[in-house]
Parts: C-alpha cells; structure tokens; sequence
C-alpha cells in the first residue's frame, strides 16, 4: 500500500508539462538543420544568449513565449 500511496502522490506533485514548444513560439527565426524527415529541428531565439546559440524546435517554452499567429503560411 505504501508503494501506491507513493506513486499517487508523485502524480499529484509532478510538474506540469508546458503546452506548447519553441516551433509554436512567434520569437523563434531561422529554422534550420534538416532532418532526416526533412523537416527543420533547430532554430534561433533573441532570448536565449541574445540569439547567439540555437535551440531544439522541440524544447518546452519559456517565459518569454508568445503564440505564433501564421504557421508555414496558414493561419491557425
């Protein structure tokens, strides 16, 4: 029963995952490095070290997120 009880509380405690990721965030630029589905998996943020490094396209947002209004050319 304890091992339960445990388990229960984890879920209870357990932080909530962030809705949306830096592909959804209006900040992120420059797409690049294609995978191997052919599709962009890094880009660039002005907040994160001021642009100079890049960032996983899949990486949780921050606090700086703002949803992107156009994604590839169709709106949401």
């Amino acid at each position: 029963m304890t091992i339960r009880r445990t388990t229960q509380q984890r879920k209870k405690n357990a932080k909530e995952q962030p809705k949306f990721q830096c592909r959804d965030c209006g900040h992120s630029y420059d797409w690049h490095e294609i995978g191997a589905n052919g599709k962009p998996f890094m880009c660039r943020c002005p907040f994160y070290t001021n642009g100079k490094f890049c960032r996983f396209l899949s990486d949780p947002q921050c606090e700086h997120f703002i949803k992107r209004e156009v994604d590839n050319g169709t709106a949401e």
